[in-house]
């Protein structure tokens, strides 16, 4: 799938809308990008509707009748369309019904203050403005063929307004409890979406529908239900940063529903006229989607007056022309994993603990999943609980059986922890946390080769005993720096062993009492990733794919069952911090590039261009070498 997200937020101020939309032309700019969807505008933020309706909020300057000439002209040329509707922000409406706006538990209104330039947000628990979307959607199905329906801005804070109250009250919610406001949202976000879907679906049943939110976590499986697909918004420079979409990636193919990767073509995000992306940026974000078997969307804008804006349209045609020779090895490619890092439950878009856990394990080469507790773990050899992972007694269960059946934990500080202390089968005593931040760590055998000095662990540890072999022990600094006494420019120096573990292993897997994913997110430290892919060398021997890429090279693998081969994605684009956003501008060589795979012994092997690679299977591993290859290329292996 190669779809445009086409944004058209217009004031209205804004004169002269869809003046030049000229049909042909758009639909013959689409088709030369070769886009096979476009995702177009009912109700914009503002709540401006965009074809002649019979509602109120029409925009008072559109020219014509827009999003019909739109659909009409994309329909015949084969291109769908789905449609767009602004849920969660509607200026016009926050403007004729200001009490319908969300309202914050100290009074504050939703959005933007009074006297700030930017939206302001709706209460979804709100009969008659849901029923005013509905009445929408009832014209749409009446004018138009319907492709998909898009709602943004699927957000419900944790509102106290004088809906909120009355029914958080009546259904048993505390108003004052921090918590029952947050799960009465939840159960306001759910009745829209069970009340919209049902609504769409008995109008037109399996039309696509899909509710943004501009991330995709855990949280999503009570109403999962209720989606036909997935789109990840992520727009490395608009906020999200080149973290976020793999992290949401490994999760969302877990849910069993096709999704989508969304970028922007904007150089930062969204709204940025005259702003356009370095091509190999857009390159790299788009094959990155499919690497990991996900359809690609970019984000573009119309120009008020209808056009297309010609150098985003360059850019986009280019790197879809691109994407469409890999086509043929996206269809029905699923992910070939051998370990899960398990999802925490957090309201941050980014976990600190899963972007070190992704960085690591990326930077390794490793093939893997992000799961959650509902997931099946069975297929994993390993499954790693990444430093704040506490459990409830369902989840100790899992862990427990799973352990049982010989699967292996990888965990870190408060991971494992089941009301302050650790599940009876880990050989691992709870004394609460370390007095010293930092201190340091010692490798043990077998890990003496990482160093034979201690090392600073730059957060604080978690304070464990434990009887189970020892892989690393802590020290203690002299004292812990204050006011009081301190020594040096940074941290005190190393004293002397704390008689503490700093890592543990035994049958079950390897416990390490510092939080290293957090450590590697946040500082960067060498010895955090080291022991890590020691643990991971000790649990998993044998990893699916190896090879002497640098850590800046990103290898998926995927297998297409239909066709019977194994596609291996091999990605070189880094991200360098330039500015306040990270920015690709070049696609980088890898030159005598020698990799092993873990797979059946293949029939033939060849890359995309369809050029022979000449291969060696040994001991169930292909071996294959790359002279040169820049930015991107895709090697298949044929069974």
């Amino acid at each position: 799938m190669r779809a445009v997200h086409l944004d058209f937020h217009n004031s209205p101020l804004i004169k002269d809308i869809g003046s030049q939309f000229d049909p042909e032309i758009f639909v013959q700019t689409l088709l030369e990008a070769e886009v096979e969807s476009i995702t177009c505008f009912a109700k914009c933020h503002h709540g401006m509707i965009y074809y002649y309706t019979k509602l109120p909020a029409q925009h008072p300057h559109l020219k014509r009748d827009l999003l019909r000439e739109q659909i009409d002209a994309c329909h015949k040329a084969g291109i769908k369309v789905p449609i767009y509707i602004s849920l969660g922000l509607d200026e016009e409406i926050a403007s004729l019904h200001p009490h319908w706006r969300e309202v914050s538990h100290d009074g504050k209104l939703g959005g933007s203050a009074p006297l700030e330039a930017g939206w302001k947000k709706l209460c979804l628990n709100n009969e008659p403005y849901l029923s005013y979307v509905e009445e929408q959607i009832e014209e749409l199905f009446s004018l138009f063929e319907v492709d998909g329906l898009f709602f943004d801005i699927i957000h419900q804070g944790e509102c106290c307004c004088h809906n909120c109250l009355v029914s958080m009250t009546a259904e048993g919610y505390n108003p004052e409890i921090s918590e029952d406001r947050k799960a009465f949202a939840e159960k306001v976000l759910l009745n829209v979406k069970k009340r919209l879907s049902s609504f769409i679906w008995e109008k037109k049943p399996g039309c696509p529908v899909f509710y943004n939110a501009g991330h995709i976590d855990p949280s999503i499986r009570s109403s999962l239900a209720y989606y036909s697909h997935l789109e990840i918004e992520s727009l490395p420079t608009g906020g999200w940063g080149y973290d976020h979409f793999p992290i949401v990636a490994r999760y969302a193919r877990q849910l069993n529903r096709p999704y989508l990767g969304m970028t922007g073509r904007f150089h930062k995000s969204w709204a940025e006229y005259g702003g356009y992306k370095q091509p190999a940026a857009l390159e790299y974000e788009c094959l990155r989607s499919v690497a990991f078997g996900a359809g690609c969307s970019i984000g573009d804008q119309l120009l008020p007056e209808g056009r297309l804006d010609p150098e985003a349209w360059k850019l986009i045609g280019d790197t879809y022309r691109t994407v469409a020779r890999y086509e043929p090895y996206l269809q029905g490619a699923k992910p070939v994993t051998e370990l899960a890092v398990l999802m925490p439950e957090t309201e941050e878009r980014i976990d600190e603990a899963i972007a070190g856990a992704n960085r690591i394990l990326t930077e390794a080469q490793y093939q893997f999943d992000l799961v959650d507790s509902k997931c099946d773990w069975s297929r994993y050899a390993m499954v790693i609980l990444p430093d704040c992972i506490e459990l409830d007694q369902k989840l100790a269960n899992k862990v427990e059986e799973y352990q049982r059946q010989g699967g292996k934990i990888l965990a870190s500080y408060h991971s494992g922890l089941q009301q302050g202390q650790f599940l009876p089968s880990w050989p691992l005593k709870y004394n609460g946390e370390s007095e010293f931040d930092p201190d340091y760590l010692l490798p043990l055998s077998p890990w003496q080769d990482l160093g034979q000095v201690p090392f600073v662990m730059h957060e604080r540890a978690a304070d464990v005993e434990s009887k189970a072999k020892w892989l690393a022990e802590r020290w203690r600094p002299f004292f812990q720096r204050s006011w009081r006494h301190f020594s040096n420019h940074f941290h005190t120096p190393p004293e002397g062993p704390l008689n503490r573990p700093a890592a543990v292993m035994w049958d079950g897997g390897i416990y390490f009492a510092h939080p290293l994913f957090t450590i590697y997110r946040r500082h960067g430290s060498p010895i955090a990733k080291k022991l890590v892919l020691a643990a991971l060398k000790e649990l998993l021997p044998e990893p699916i794919v190896v090879s002497n890429a640098p850590s800046t090279a990103q290898l998926l693998l995927n297998y297409q069952a239909k066709e019977n081969r194994y596609l291996l994605h091999i990605l070189h684009y880094v991200p360098e911090r330039r500015c306040d956003v990270d920015i690709i501008e070049d696609p980088l060589p890898l030159v005598d590039l020698k990799v092993g795979v873990k797979v059946k012994q293949p029939q033939r092997v060849y890359l995309l261009s369809g050029e022979e690679l000449p291969f060696k299977y040994d001991s169930g591993r292909v071996w294959i070498e790359l002279e040169k290859m820049v930015g991107h290329e895709l090697v298949v292996f044929e069974l």
